[in-house]
């Protein structure tokens, strides 16, 4: 039997996937698994607590939104010998869920897939030294997502994000950056940018566009220029509401790298996996290799 250390996060996402958690731990040890839950105490502590006792587990499985698993595998990193991870997607976008082809409508498939599926190692971010999973983004789309009040969130999910920024378009100013890396070295003002390592950011599918490979060693910077007409927040409402960021090709630029380095005329209030990254007037990138593995569903 295997003794797994079940770390939930019990404030993300609906309240109702928590009234069924002996479904969670029942579907777990069905598959042959003693059980041990930790709810999550405080931000950060879903890494803390498996430095902590990890060792003393023969699996993990992670329960909660994309910064609770960020956490998770960001204190993973920090071991000599990163333990593989189970993921049970709880939170409200579960952006990073989709790419592990996890039956996300059926939660005790998801609890039975979090101990049996197939492990895979994936690249992660460093954000001027700090470990992120899948995006680092800078914009007002991003200022909305963290300042979106988290009952709203929970109530709403993905429309919580879409009212308050087609709300905001209007009011929205673009950022002058420099952006400096091997594959190409320019400056311009742009409304967003990220660097990821995803095939989904805020339910838009295939963003940034190519479903990129993501145990390449490389991240994918995409900015997108500036409102300057009345089509291009027609363009942007249509792509928000209909989760389609194929409607946003001209005002896209996209590349893949290694490292890079985004300067602002001004500092830039960064997100990293969905949640406040502070204030930097530069942000150096870069991916990191084969930096852990998470279990997928097929």
């Amino acid at each position: 039997m295997q003794r797994v250390l079940f770390i939930y996060n019990h404030h993300a996402g609906k309240s109702k996937t928590w009234a069924n958690l002996s479904e969670v731990i029942n579907a777990m040890t069905e598959q042959g698994c003693l059980v041990t839950a930790y709810p999550t105490q405080y931000r950060g502590d879903a890494g803390e607590a498996i430095l902590r006792w990890s060792g003393d587990f023969d699996r993990l499985v992670v329960a909660g939104g994309d910064g609770t698993l960020s956490e998770a595998i960001a204190g993973a990193s920090r071991l000599e010998h990163p333990p593989e991870i189970g993921y049970i997607p709880a939170g409200t976008t579960n952006d990073f869920a989709k790419n592990l082809d996890l039956p996300l409508d059926d939660l005790s498939a998801l609890a039975a897939a979090a101990v049996t599926g197939v492990p895979r190692t994936h690249d992660m971010g460093r954000f001027n030294g700090r470990p992120f999973l899948y995006v680092a983004a800078f914009g007002a789309f991003t200022e909305i997502a963290y300042s979106t009040p988290q009952k709203n969130k929970n109530l709403l999910g993905y429309n919580a994000y879409v009212l308050e920024v087609v709300k905001n378009l209007a009011s929205i100013k673009p950022y002058h950056i420099t952006v400096e890396s091997e594959e190409a070295t320019f400056e311009g003002d742009f409304l967003y940018g990220m660097v990821s390592n995803t095939t989904s950011v805020g339910r838009f599918r295939n963003f940034p566009p190519g479903n990129p490979d993501l145990s390449d060693g490389k991240l994918e910077v995409t900015l997108i220029s500036p409102v300057r007409e009345v089509k291009d927040v027609e363009e942007l409402s249509r792509a928000l509401l209909m989760t389609d960021p194929s409607i946003l090709s001209s005002m896209l630029t996209t590349f893949s790298t290694r490292k890079v380095k985004i300067t602002g005329a001004n500092d830039l209030l960064w997100t990293l996996d969905g949640e406040a990254g502070g204030a930097h007037r530069t942000a150096e990138i870069e991916a990191v290799h084969n930096a852990y593995t998470i279990l997928h569903g097929k």
